[in-house]
């Protein structure tokens, strides 16, 4: 007879059991499954795939797009590691429950959507940028110079100039202005950093070697995007043929981006050459290069070389505006030079009659305007150079220090200039302008903010007008010590020689310590007899009248303010860059009666006349009421 089975019950397997007797709690759930176990692989795991793609795309130069979605794919797939852990993370359930697919499909769903959005705005943005559209945009660098002689610096900034002029007439084309892309000169930018910073997506680079009176030209065009090269090509010619090579390059250059943009601009791209003499070109590129010098040998050579260029070619249109701009530095610089203002002025106007609407004609008569005192004319010449060259920073930042600065529109020139660093952000003399802008309207952390980054890019801290915005921000936080730090730094020999490094210190003793004000102000004065006020140069000067007026001696600010005005009537002039009556520290300095007279010596009225009086100030006849 068989015996029926035991009735004692099976011995149930580990899985059965879990099944069979599920977690009290989801936190105990949450532990037997190993959720946090399986979130912290997944974490490490996407760590190292990341950095493993940020390499590959360095690595390859590849769009950095690709990390982003990358990235963005890891974080969406977390709430799925969750889920499958919460379901499978200790071989609970085999099979997909409805309840899960459902939340896989929603999470799968958003996740999609999520990358799509992302990538499709990224590709949208890179898009409108340039980046993706690397043959609509060119930005072309001043050509390197390979002759092994550093005087020849000139020839590749001038051949990059012609370059831009012509293809700036391409329908379609975006080519920012020579003060924009020359910006990058001699700094190794990655190219796609100048490509986000101009908003271009093609950079054309090249060389230039030279051999007796043979040139060697190499010239190339880069994706800015991804830094690869779409078409390079390599010249040798006469330099007599320099204006037909320029032609012919940015014919290249156009042919290369045909698809892109009108090639049938190509047939009208030959413009009339600047001279017919090609060593009257020559030698206005070197006098353009050798007045960068600053000096007054330097000058003079310049000048030199100018009056060659034109006496080769009478007709030669730039080289008279150039010639201009160039004795009217002398005036700025105090160097002598005879009857400087009324030969400009011819220069200029000669300028204008071989070439109408020439802006560097303009920009010269704007300057000589400004130094003269006569305001509204002008303001005329500045708005016609930026006419006929909008996007030039030079014309931007010359209009805003000499005009609109002098005459209190701060708020324009903070506008003109932020635009101006928009165009060019890698332009010292911008970053320059809009600090010093900052600091005359007492934004001390973007006056700082923008200061850093011209003194990063180069510019050397001891000189003007680095200290002296340096040392207002200190004094305006209440650091005296830094603020006379700044200020000794920069100090002329001269002044040094003088004892000013002493004086300077105990100016700012003073007005950390009240107290102190007498003795600082006799210390002052003690200076300026020692030195004689004008051997101490403009920007010296401009600084006693603000140190006067912070420790409230309202006649010794005016009486070198004034001296200042004397000084400048010795070349016929008012002066320039006046834009520091306008700053905070000032006040006291406007409030006075005085201050009415000495406006009067600027000839400013009639300028507020007809284009309003300083920001937050009123006119009342030819008074002025700043409150």
């Amino acid at each position: 007879m068989v015996e029926p089975p035991s009735a004692q019950a099976p011995q149930s397997s580990p899985i059965a059991a879990d099944q069979a007797a599920p977690p009290a709690n989801v936190w105990e759930r949450l532990k037997r499954h190993k959720v946090l176990q399986w979130t912290l692989a997944y974490t490490a795991a996407a760590y190292t795939i990341l950095h493993a793609t940020q390499m590959v795309v360095e690595s390859f130069e590849w769009p950095h797009l690709i990390v982003r979605v990358v990235t963005l794919g890891l974080i969406v797939a977390l709430p799925v590691v969750v889920l499958l852990a919460f379901y499978h993370g200790h071989k609970a359930q085999h099979r997909f429950s409805t309840a899960e697919l459902s939340m896989l499909t929603v999470l799968l769903i958003i996740a999609g959507s999520i990358l799509w959005a992302t990538t499709r705005t990224s590709v949208s943005h890179t898009a409108a940028t340039g980046a993706q559209a690397p043959r609509t945009s060119i930005a072309v660098m001043p050509f390197a110079n390979m002759t092994g002689d550093a005087s020849k610096e000139y020839l590749g900034d001038g051949i990059a100039e012609e370059v831009i002029n012509t293809l700036t007439g391409v329908p379609g084309l975006k080519v920012p202005a020579r003060t924009s892309s020359f910006a990058y000169k001699g700094r190794n930018t990655d190219i796609r950093q100048i490509g986000r910073d101009l908003g271009v997506g093609t950079i054309l680079e090249g060389s230039v070697r030279s051999a007796g009176e043979r040139i060697r030209i190499t010239a190339e065009l880069i994706n800015a995007d991804d830094g690869l090269h779409i078409w390079s090509k390599t010249y040798n010619r006469e330099f007599t043929d320099i204006f037909k090579l320029e032609d012919e390059l940015a014919t290249a250059i156009v042919t290369a981006m045909q698809g892109t943009i009108n090639t049938s601009a190509v047939a009208s791209l030959n413009q009339s050459p600047p001279t017919q003499d090609v060593e009257a070109y020559r030698d206005y590129l070197h006098a353009r290069s050798v007045a960068l010098g600053g000096t007054e040998d330097a000058f003079r050579q310049s000048l030199a070389l100018f009056d060659k260029a034109i006496s080769r070619d009478p007709n030669f249109a730039r080289a008279f505006a150039g010639r201009a701009w160039m004795r009217l530095n002398f005036v700025l610089q105090g160097y002598p030079l005879s009857n400087a203002l009324a030969d400009a002025q011819d220069d200029a106007e000669r300028a204008l009659s071989l070439k109408a609407g020439l802006p560097e004609a303009f920009l010269a008569l704007g300057m000589l305007n400004s130094l003269r005192g006569a305001w509204i004319e002008a303001a005329t010449n500045f708005q016609a150079a930026l006419a006929g060259d909008p996007n030039n920073t030079d014309i931007i930042t010359t209009q805003t220090v000499f005009l609109q600065d002098s005459v209190g529109h701060h708020r324009k020139s903070e506008s003109d200039l932020t635009e101006a660093y928009r165009l060019a952000p890698a332009s010292t003399l911008v970053l320059l302008d809009l600090a010093v802008e900052k600091d005359y309207l007492g934004s001390n952390a973007d006056a700082a903010r923008f200061m850093n980054l011209a003194v990063a890019l180069g510019h050397d801290r001891n000189t003007t007008p680095t200290p002296q915005v340096y040392a207002h921000v200190a004094t305006r936080s209440g650091h005296y010590s830094e603020a006379a730090d700044r200020m000794v730094e920069a100090l002329s020999p001269v002044a040094r020689v003088g004892g000013g490094d002493e004086v300077i210190k105990l100016v700012f003793a003073a007005l950390a310590d009240p107290s102190k004000k007498p003795a600082a102000i006799k210390a002052l004065r003690e200076l300026v007899q020692r030195t004689k006020a004008s051997s101490l140069g403009i920007p010296a000067g401009k600084d006693l009248m603000i140190f006067f007026t912070e420790l409230g001696s309202l006649d010794d600010a005016y009486e070198a303010a004034n001296s200042l005005l004397d000084i400048a009537a010795r070349s016929g002039t008012v002066g320039s860059a006046w834009g520091p009556l306008w700053l905070p520290e000032m006040h006291a300095f406007r409030q006075d009666p005085r201050f009415s007279a000495f406006v009067a010596r600027l000839k400013l009225p009639n300028y507020w006349k007809q284009y309003g009086p300083p920001d937050d100030c009123d006119l009342h006849g030819d008074v002025l009421v700043c409150p």
